[in-house]
């Protein structure tokens, strides 16, 4: 295996762990190369470089992060994304994407699921964004796609992530009351509207933003995207009925609409944050697609 350890994940507390991962590591008889990274976007790098020196086997530990890099990697660097199994060790304040496919969210569990998980295969999202220079460009992700509101918080927190640790939940309050949705147009498959958005959430998987279910009709390998759109119902209403990102039960507003689609694709009137996995970049058009289950992954039995 080839190890991908982010020092940074967990506002820096995952650098304080290597030793104890490391014992993990030789506790459970599993033999790995291991790179620390660096700086943002090195995961990318040092995943390709892995495939290109024969490892098939690739894991991360750091935050869902640090995983879409991993993925990114290989994707962008053109290689068939079915020779690789992917094992996670979940660290930080997300570990979203851990939630629905069944990787366990403690250390220790985690590394024992590379010695004896079982793979699981699933979608997974392409997303193709018009670039500030106006090119087009593309990237995967493995979770959740966010948009509007969601782009938006997930922006600012990332802002301030940089200062000091904080949480994508910790700034939902202060952002909605900052936040002014915009007029966009949106395309889920061959459906096409022109209004105004409070937030939106193309996905996977369901989880996003530290355990908010924001997309609880989705399958991670049923071959489509989940969507879910927030429509601008009002603050006094979206703080009413933030608990239903918790419980499940958004869908059930009748201010928000649920699909599942093959293709969506939003136009906004300026560049708008949009986030991928919890990383976030601005952008005036983005399409999304979805390729069926080529994700191998280690998950526990």
């Amino acid at each position: 295996m080839f190890l991908i350890y982010n020092p940074a994940a967990g506002g820096g507390k995952a650098r304080k762990l290597w030793m104890k991962v490391k014992d993990l590591l030789e506790r459970y008889e599993i033999d790995c190369e291991v790179a620390f990274t660096e700086k943002p976007g090195h995961a990318m790098e040092l995943s390709r470089k892995a495939f290109e020196s024969g490892h098939r086997k690739i894991v991360a530990f750091g935050g869902d992060g640090t995983m879409n890099e991993v993925v990114n990697g290989i994707f962008l660097g053109g290689f068939n994304l079915e020779e690789v199994t992917f094992g996670w060790i979940p660290f930080g304040s997300g570990k979203d994407w851990a939630r629905t496919i069944g990787v366990p969210l403690v250390v220790e569990k985690a590394v024992r699921t590379l010695k004896d998980g079982r793979v699981f295969v699933q979608d997974l999202g392409v997303a193709e964004y018009e670039a500030s220079d106006g090119e087009m460009k593309k990237r995967v992700f493995v979770n959740v796609a966010g948009l509007f509101f969601d782009g938006f918080v997930t922006h600012r927190t990332n802002l301030l992530r940089k200062k000091n640790r904080v949480s994508y939940f910790s700034r939902i309050f202060s952002s909605i009351i900052k936040y002014k949705p915009p007029v966009a147009r949106i395309q889920v498959d061959e459906r096409v509207w022109e209004k105004k958005i409070f937030s939106m959430n193309v996905g996977i998987c369901k989880y996003n933003g530290g355990g908010m279910n924001q997309l609880p009709h989705a399958v991670p390998d049923d071959g489509l995207l989940a969507v879910t759109v927030i429509n601008d119902i009002g603050k006094i209403r979206i703080l009413a009925n933030l608990y239903r990102v918790f419980n499940g039960t958004l869908l059930e507003h009748p201010g928000v609409e649920g699909y599942q689609a093959k293709k969506v694709t939003v136009e906004f009137q300026k560049k708008e944050p949009v986030e991928l996995d919890g990383e976030s970049f601005w952008t005036r058009k983005i399409s999304f697609s979805v390729v069926p289950r080529v994700l191998r992954v280690l998950v526990k039995k």
